[in-house]
């Protein structure tokens, strides 16, 4: 399996790493006049001002997240974990098609968590098919009827387009040991490669419960020592053993 980031809001810019950031925070600055003009301040912003403007986006309302997109080609996964990924709805797909590409020297997905006492009739299984369809193919089959016996674990590539909030939902929502296997490897590669490309994305990726309680020991800090200040204390305590 491979997942790259192949095009992304600000690539071929002369800033990169931080013009789809600057965007964010002209999209969010609704309060100011929405120009041109007003983007230029933005693109001009100190990266420490910046900063601040990223943390604040992060903990608030997200629809102007959408305005950045990313772009994976996805390679070698099983058309079960494409069919996982696409049926979500939270992004923009082109998937290889099975009806016109002759299918013959595809390989296949196996599980790490097959037990070993099955992994040899597993391989055999997928083998057979492929037999099968090629045997099909050869005798004048069209593909579209072919693919008919095709495993769903045959491997494929995608391309899929998310905008930032959809993204940043779906990683959320699939970073949990309970998701598939190779749809958490997918979207763990995901996260690597945005990270790589955009490190200031780490802040919005954060759990909203881990931001609650930060915002709540920020204000509890502030205030002097008492029982307000202990009650706040508690609340971060709690929600933290809720997240643990």
């Amino acid at each position: 399996m491979k997942v790259d980031l192949i095009h992304y809001t600000g690539k071929g810019t002369r800033d990169e790493q931080w013009y789809a950031a600057r965007l964010l925070a002209f999209t969010k600055g609704t309060r100011l006049n929405m120009t041109p003009a007003g983007l230029d301040k933005f693109m001009d912003m100190p990266l420490l001002e910046l900063q601040k403007e990223l943390a604040y986006m992060s903990s608030t309302i997200a629809s102007s997240w959408e305005f950045v997109d990313v772009v994976f080609a996805i390679s070698d996964v099983s058309r079960a974990c494409a069919q996982q990924i696409t049926r979500s709805r939270q992004a923009s797909y082109a998937m290889q098609s099975q009806r016109v590409t002759n299918m013959s020297e595809v390989t296949c997905h196996i599980p790490d968590t097959v037990p070993k006492e099955c992994q040899l009739y597993y391989k055999m299984t997928l083998s057979a098919s492929l037999i099968n369809y090629q045997k099909l193919v050869k005798g004048g089959c069209s593909l579209e009827d072919a693919r008919g016996v095709l495993p769903m674990n045959v491997h494929c590539n995608l391309i899929a387009k998310y905008n930032l909030r959809a993204w940043v939902d779906l990683v959320r929502a699939r970073d949990s040991m309970r998701v598939q296997g190779e749809y958490h490897d997918v979207i763990m590669r995901m996260k690597k490669e945005v990270i790589r490309t955009w490190p200031w994305v780490q802040t919005f990726i954060e759990p909203k419960q881990a931001k609650a309680i930060a915002l709540i020991e920020q204000v509890a800090s502030a205030m002097p020592v008492g029982e307000m200040r202990t009650n706040l204390a508690k609340s971060a305590d709690l929600l933290k053993k809720e997240t643990a």
